[in-house]
């Protein structure tokens, strides 16, 4: 069983392969664009009170990388495969919905890791960030890496089941990765960006931020505190301003509190996806499950699904038609009537 399983898993690893790379979206959007903006920052030369480049401009590059691939490419999949039915077909047969769910976030978490491997090696090239790697927490920074991919493969399953209308959750997903790309660290730097109070107060409504804030302080070595790291050139923007004072926003906390916040982020959006569940697939069959017949019904589809050999499937139809017939007699045995 275990072998068989493990080739199932094979497959749809395989399977998703095949799409992932027949969309060039998600070659551009999921790896090109966050190489291409972190590698011209990373080469951005500063100006003495111009805008700088942020010490952490990987971690940020890794952790909005993994948004578009953990919230937006995971939507992409399953919304396709539900409107091919795909989904649907591959559910009606003995594989369990658990193990298909798996290999559709094992197959993401892996291309979150390699995209992130990746990355890494490109900005290795330059000295200022080998540099910078003697300051890293790799706790803390691995801890905010995957609270990330978790909490955005959570919302990408929520979108995916709450709205039905492709549209909208490609765009719901577009919207969370942009925002992210561009107020959180990457596309302008936070030391930028975060200088405006608006954003930077509004910013706490995002979902993402704290995640990416853990992986962000703890690359340049601060994740003890949360706070900016010291300016890598003289005169930098930042320096001595408003959000020099303000750091990450988090007061003199560590990154335990970003960390408590994420977690709170998770269940909330885990408990709208069951809720989500529960009202898409079980509101139909709630209202009649009371009804005796469609019990049996129900009991017998999920035993056809567990069927692994033709042999089991004919043990189990004789096994019905065995029950049916006892079914039958004991009802006709109710309505005869004493006396008949």
């Amino acid at each position: 069983m275990k072998s068989s399983k493990l080739r199932v898993v094979c497959k749809l690893l395989k399977i998703q392969t095949i799409n992932y790379f027949s969309d060039p979206v998600n070659i551009v959007l999921g790896f090109l664009l966050c190489s291409v903006t972190m590698l011209c920052w990373v080469a951005f030369k500063p100006t003495e009170g111009g805008i700088s480049t942020d010490a952490f401009v990987l971690a940020s590059a890794i952790g909005i990388s993994t948004i578009r691939n953990a919230e937006y490419n995971l939507n992409c999949t399953l919304v396709e495969w539900r409107e091919t039915r795909f989904i649907r077909n591959i559910l009606t047969t003995p594989i369990s919905k658990k193990l298909f769910y798996f290999t559709i976030l094992l197959f993401n978490w892996i291309v979150n890791i390699v995209i992130a491997l990746i990355l890494f090696a490109l900005a290795m090239m330059f000295s200022s960030q080998r540099v910078i790697l003697e300051n890293v927490q790799w706790a803390p920074f691995l801890a905010g890496f995957w609270l990330n991919i978790i909490l955005s493969n959570i919302m990408a399953l929520w979108l995916s089941v709450a709205f039905k209308q492709r549209d909208y959750v490609l765009i719901l997903s577009s919207i969370s990765y942009y925002i992210a790309m561009y107020l959180l660290g990457l596309g302008i730097p936070w030391s930028t960006v975060g200088q405006y109070k608006v954003i930077y107060y509004v910013s706490y409504l995002f979902p993402h931020r704290y995640v990416l804030n853990i992986m962000q302080a703890a690359w340049v070595g601060t994740s003890g505190n949360m706070s900016l790291p010291i300016p890598l050139h003289p005169g930098e923007s930042w320096e001595g301003s408003w959000l020099e004072q303000q750091n990450f926003g988090y007061g003199d906390n560590g990154w335990w509190l970003p960390s408590l916040i994420s977690v709170f982020f998770i269940i909330f959006f885990t408990l709208l996806f069951m809720i989500a569940m529960n009202k898409k697939y079980r509101f139909g069959t709630r209202r009649y499950a009371k009804y005796k017949g469609v019990a049996i019904n129900l009991e017998n589809i999920e035993m056809i699904k567990k069927s692994s050999s033709v042999n089991e499937l004919k043990e189990f139809i004789r096994i019905s038609e065995i029950d049916k017939i006892q079914n039958d007699f004991k009802s006709k045995k109710v309505r005869k009537r004493p006396g008949d």
